[in-house]
């Protein structure tokens, strides 16, 4: 194991992934105390989450933990897509096809979650200061992930393949927002992979 002093004290494997396997209530635990479950009775919460396995979320098809009778084990990659689908919901609910498309580009998604937790602060989620005349500077950091997803009539109209850009790039998307075709905006996956660390550190009253 390696041992990573960023974000947290949260232990590594050799491939600098958060060292996390939780059980299921504990998954719970973590995406509550993330605030995921923010105006929801647990109960409700606890089985939206578990109703999420049926449409393949976190687990692929026949991946251990899927089956309610089963025990489940959730990784950091696990939970880290279950934040992005939280994350996602649009009324309470996640449209199918951006479901779809989160289990279709799983594998290329969990590099992403890597990434962010990595360059919180360096490489591409490197700071960058904002400045103005006549107003207080402030600074970004961290890994910024932007799913391309357009909706338009209540619909999705497109959804490309997502990408991780820099503090700097997210304020370009950002300032040429198009109207009135509204996207969903990049946000600091950075942000979230610590959070995520961070909750799992606290429920396990340690290294998880």
């Amino acid at each position: 194991m390696r041992e990573l002093r960023f974000p947290t004290k949260a232990r590594l494997t050799s491939e600098l992934i958060p060292d996390i396997q939780v059980s299921h209530g504990s998954a719970v635990w973590i995406l509550a105390a993330m605030g995921f479950s923010e105006g929801v009775k647990p109960a409700t919460f606890n089985h939206y989450i578990k109703s999420l396995r049926k449409l393949g979320v976190p687990f692929a098809y026949r991946e251990h933990g899927v089956g309610s009778e089963r025990r489940v084990s959730y990784s950091y990659g696990h939970l880290m897509e279950l934040c992005l689908v939280l994350s996602l919901r649009v009324y309470g609910t996640i449209p199918d096809r951006v479901i779809a498309g989160i289990i279709e580009r799983r594998h290329e998604l969990y590099e992403l979650y890597r990434r962010a937790y990595i360059e919180y602060s360096t490489g591409l989620g490197a700071p960058v200061r904002v400045t103005a005349q006549g107003r207080a500077e402030f600074e970004l950091h961290g890994v910024y992930l932007d799913m391309r997803i357009r909706f338009g009539g209540g619909r999705v109209i497109e959804f490309r393949p997502p990408r991780v850009i820099s503090p700097f790039e997210a304020l370009r998307v950002y300032s040429k927002l198009e109207i009135p075709f509204p996207a969903h905006l990049p946000f600091n996956l950075s942000e979230v992979a610590a959070a995520l660390v961070e909750a799992a550190l606290t429920k396990a009253g340690g290294v998880p």
